[in-house]
């Protein structure tokens, strides 16, 4: 039994030894319904953010932080909207595909959004705030390793909208970035 749990120490300890944190700063473009201000429709958003994962090549935790800031006008109404929109994602991503050059991965976990509106009517400014709204999401993407230390990554993903009409339900989700790996990899 010593010798089992001592074996078992031994690997635990060679697999902490092959963890790699990688990160990632990323450009992305999310499709997503947007119910406020009425007519509610489909927009396209870019994000800026960072995505950092932890963890070993079979499975790792991820964790994705972006903002995105657009403005819309209804010039009908004497109206401008302004919003802000953070986004987190935290989840598992797994690369069950991997060569030295090139690597295919899958990933699912959470989204927190939250979306702030600055609505300036009538030259009466009033700021509005949906609260944090938490859907999941899962994706797939691809890998091209540049050198030991360097990737670039391209990936889509969809995320449950629990407020989209039905038939629509999901916001899409492309993104590139760029990873810096450090570890013992």
């Amino acid at each position: 039994m010593k010798a089992l749990l001592i074996s078992a120490l031994c690997l635990m300890s060679l697999n902490l030894l092959a963890q790699e944190l990688k990160v990632e700063p990323l450009y992305s473009f999310e499709k997503t319904y947007r119910i406020e201000p009425e007519p509610a429709k489909y927009v396209t958003r870019t994000y800026l953010g960072v995505r950092a994962t932890y963890g070993v090549t079979l499975l790792a935790g991820e964790l994705e932080l972006a903002q995105s800031t657009d403005s819309d006008s209804f010039p009908a109404d004497n109206k401008e909207v302004d919003y802000k929109t953070y986004r987190a994602m935290l989840g598992l991503r797994t690369y069950p595909f991997t060569s030295q050059y090139v690597g295919a991965y899958f990933r699912a976990g959470i989204r927190a959004k939250k979306e702030e509106r600055t609505v300036k009517e009538n030259n009466v400014t009033t700021t509005e705030d949906d609260g944090i709204i938490i859907d999941p999401y899962a994706g797939a993407g691809l890998t091209v390793g540049i050198s030991d230390f360097f990737a670039l990554n391209a990936g889509a993903t969809l995320v449950y909208n629990r407020n989209a009409p039905s038939g629509k339900k999901f916001d899409q989700q492309l993104t590139l970035s760029f990873s810096i790996k450090a570890g013992n990899r």
